[in-house]
């Protein structure tokens, strides 16, 4: 965690100097100072990390360079605001010589409060650059760190002898592999065995390594681990292919020019178990010919992709979790409390959720407790106590050990977006977009990993892959999906969730805190006066808090939150529907003004407005009002400079001030899929949100439809026109960078032949994936399908629309997953379809 914390603060005001360069000038020099310090103290903290440094000084210096960052840059994002905020009041007031020197004054004056806060935060960078240096340089504990770090090694090593006990499940997968090896037309060699830590790789590396029929071949198994030692590996691997080599003095060539002659004149088999990076392969594979037979097994899928065959783990069923876990306790067949004693074993194995690391290591237990029904009960009632916390017998530290090697091995830049996903509840999917505006408003996607054709989001959506990539997340298939999104939800398996959260939580780091609300129920004011509670001892020194909470029923409020200062990050999440009463008191916004994300899901807010001090958190990111109950939105939302997302999605309708224009930062803006109302009674103007990616759902009836070929930079649209030009307008938009398209046409009269040629033309855009038209006149045909048209279309619905429509014409759409069709005037009585037609069809109505 040290370098991520160190990058994420300089990545995040390396972005803030680019956006702010205009108005920090004068003070450039000193904030240039204070990035080189970070960027010397990240490289620090990177080698501290590469050599496991976990001192309680290298922690507390840690500490001090987060509140550092944290300074650095809420005092340049507030100075670039005030600067911003007098200009703009001296170009309104141009005539006024007068006034406009007094704002300039005042910028001299914020200039100078600036550049003496950042002097300060210079000296203390400086002082704690020295102090890193010195800690890191002190050599009289390298002995007994590497006397550790061997005895972990030797901990990890796997031998090809060894002998599995236990074995359940993989008796198809070890038929497969062995048959690849033997068959000798096989082109690719190189079998690729991968999944989480504790699934069993290295298991049935062995069973195929150690099988009846292979054991004619030349066979090697060497363990690589993350501290990859080239030549003793390739004098292994040598040794145990040629007895009769001499690697005594032979240097690293030489060793890999006698591996690959012995291996290019004998059949051969070789494991190289636990290899964590590609560099690694690059390394090994020079030592083997083509027709080498190798099995690597690793926790990522990104290992050797070019020169190998992947083959997944799979988790256990539960009737192979219970076959396993009654190997393993070694149950008698005539023990007369079986059949309780199997009810038990099942929930402990569920429990396990089919990894057969942790079935083995409660198994074991259970042996000791001797077929002791209340025993068992015990154990399956205390499974997070013993298995997730490693708490109680030292066996049960092995599982949380093998999860922790997947972290460790992390790259700087995904600790922070995977400790983030400690936000959430266990057994949650998330959303994925919602996860990608998080990581991004809290600054955790680099600007530099950026093409020159891609967006933040795309970057987002790169890191998650590589999380689920090192099989550390687990992405969920959307029921309907697109070309560009066939994903839209993610979890994590159970003991992943509990070792990301005892990481976020930790009281070295204080990533994170999250809080299951119904813990902090009380009734004390009266049996229908149902309060959250938050104890003051959640709030202490944390940055980042959410809230889980799963109500049926309302509660009418939440206290303690007007205790807790200094947030970045609150986050209340609301499962059910049930409802929480929040008033303008529950935070106080002064007390956590530099908050960067503020989600409120599933509250019914005072007055039903949002409180007009949200105004004031101008370092704000990311707002969220999804299922809450909000009335009327304070025009005061306009004074946050920095916010990226907001999220409208209300329960109710919402009362818009007519100022979401004057947001220049915003890319992502969500609207209720039912009519807003702008206050004024004009249509939601949106020229000049020129960042603006993410557009869902406006409406031709209040929103201006002729702004949306101005918003240069979208790439979702989900929009509901009910006139004729609207359509036209949505349909003939040139705009590159749209990648998606949802589009609902009501009641619009498309007689003329004008308007089915820009329907004709729409349905021919790449970008367009959801099409419903409601009681539209289109007197003629639907157009008839022609090469490219509707090639990434996934639902199309027509209702009560007049006109003709030939349903086998819909089943030449390559993507269409869902197809409606109501009340049409005219349909074939009789339709007949080709062998190859709805190719993806999954729902006809």
């Amino acid at each position: 965690m040290a370098e991520s914390v160190a990058n994420v603060s300089l990545e995040t005001l390396r972005d803030l100097l680019v956006e702010e360069t205009k108005f920090l000038l004068s003070v450039s020099g000193d904030v240039e100072k204070v990035k080189a310090d970070l960027r010397s103290i990240h490289a620090l903290l990177m080698k501290a990390d590469r050599e496991r440094r976990d001192s309680p000084t290298l922690k507390l210096y840690i500490s001090q360079l987060k509140d550092l960052a944290f300074k650095a840059e809420n005092l340049l994002e507030t100075y670039a605001v005030e600067v911003e905020s007098k200009r703009e009041e001296g170009r309104r007031s141009l005539k006024d010589k007068f006034k406009r020197y007094i704002c300039i004054m005042c910028e001299c004056s914020s200039v100078h409060e600036v550049g003496n806060e950042a002097r300060h935060i210079i000296s203390a960078l400086a002082e704690l650059t020295t102090k890193l240096e010195s800690e890191l340089g002190q050599e009289s504990s390298s002995l007994s760190r590497q006397g550790d770090d061997e005895r972990q090694r030797m901990l990890r090593q796997t031998y090809g002898h060894e002998v599995e006990p236990h074995f359940v499940g993989m008796e198809s997968d070890i038929e497969l592999l062995v048959s690849k090896v033997k068959d000798e037309k096989r082109q690719q060699r190189v079998v690729k065995i991968y999944g989480m830590g504790g699934l069993g790789k290295t298991t049935l590396a062995r069973k195929v390594y150690n099988h009846t029929d292979l054991q004619s071949y030349a066979r090697a198994w060497v363990c690589i681990t993350q501290q990859f030692q080239p030549k003793a590996v390739f004098g292994d691997i040598l040794k145990q292919l040629d007895s009769n080599a001499q690697i005594g003095g032979m240097e690293e060539q030489e060793l890999v020019r006698g591996i690959h002659s012995f291996s290019k004149e004998r059949k051969c088999l070789v494991v190289i178990d636990d290899i964590w990076k590609n560099d690694d392969w690059d390394i090994i594979k020079k030592a083997f010919p083509v027709n080498c037979n190798i099995i690597l097994t690793t926790r990522s899928q990104n290992i050797a992709n070019l020169e190998s065959e992947p083959h997944m783990l799979r988790f256990l069923t539960e009737d192979e979790g219970w076959t396993l876990l009654h190997k393993v306790t070694d149950l008698s067949p005539v023990d007369t409390d079986l059949k309780s004693l199997e009810d038990v074993g099942r929930e402990i194995v569920s429990k396990c959720e089919g990894l057969p690391l942790s079935i083995c290591v409660i198994g074991g237990i259970l042996r000791a407790k001797e077929y002791d029904l209340p025993e068992w009960k015990k154990v399956n009632a205390n499974m997070e106590l013993y298995l997730r916390h490693g708490e109680g017998v030292e066996e049960y530290k092995i599982v949380k050990h093998v999860l922790e090697l997947s972290y460790d091995a992390l790259p700087y830049y995904l600790k922070p977006c995977f400790l983030y996903l400690a936000c959430f509840p266990e057994d949650h999917n998330i959303d994925l977009e919602r996860l990608y505006l998080l990581w991004m408003a809290e600054g955790f996607i680099s600007y530099q990993d950026k093409g020159p054709n891609e967006t933040l989001r795309d970057v987002a959506q790169r890191y998650l892959t590589e999380l689920v990539m090192r099989c550390m997340v687990q992405l969920h298939k959307a029921e309907y999906y697109s070309p560009l999104n066939k994903f839209d939800k993610c979890g994590l398996h159970d003991l992943m969730h509990d070792l990301c959260s005892s990481k976020a939580e930790a009281e070295e780091e204080k990533f994170l805190k999250r809080i299951d609300a119904s813990k902090y129920l009380t009734d004390i004011l009266s049996p229908t006066q149902t309060r959250l509670v938050i104890p003051p001892s959640i709030g202490n020194s944390i940055s980042r808090l959410a809230i889980s909470c799963d109500f049926e029923s309302k509660v009418s409020g939440i206290s303690g939150l007007e205790e807790v200062k200094g947030l970045r990050s609150f986050i209340l999440l609301q499962k059910s529907y049930g409802m929480i009463d929040f008033k303008k008191s529950t935070i106080d916004f002064k007390m956590s003004q530099y908050l960067r994300i503020f989600v409120v899901e599933g509250c019914e807010f005072e007055g039903g407005k949002l409180p007009i001090k949200v105004g004031e958190l101008i370092h704000l990111r990311y707002l969220s009002l999804h299922n809450s109950k909000v009335g009327e939105l304070p025009k005061s939302i306009c004074n946050m400079p920095y916010l990226q997302t907001l999220d409208l999605r209300v329960r109710n309708g919402i009362r818009l001030p007519n100022v979401i224009c004057k947001m220049k930062r915003l890319k992502h803006l969500f609207l209720p899929f039912h009519s807003i109302e702008v206050i004024g009674g004009e249509k939601l103007r949106l020229d000049g949100l020129h960042e603006l990616e993410t557009l869902e759902w406006i409406n031709s009836k209040t929103t201006c439809i002729a702004d949306i070929p101005k918003l240069i930079s979208l790439q979702s649209l989900h929009v509901i026109v009910c006139d004729e030009d609207s359509m036209s307008i949505v349909l003939s938009n040139k705009n590159s960078q749209l990648r998606e398209t949802h589009l609902e046409v009501k009641s619009c009269d498309l007689s003329s032949e004008k308007d089915m040629e820009v329907l004709n033309e729409g349905l021919m855009s790449p970008s367009l994936v959801f099409l419903r038209m409601h009681e539209c006149n289109m007197s003629g045909d639907f157009p008839r399908y022609k090469k490219g048209m509707c090639q990434n279309l996934v639902i199309l619905g027509l209702f009560n629309c007049k006109g003709k429509v030939d349903v086998e014409e819909f089943g030449k759409y390559p993507m269409l997953q869902e197809l409606t069709l109501q009340d049409f005037v005219k349909m074939a009585e009789t339709i007949t379809f080709r062998s190859n037609s709805f190719p993806q069809l999954k729902h006809l109505g």
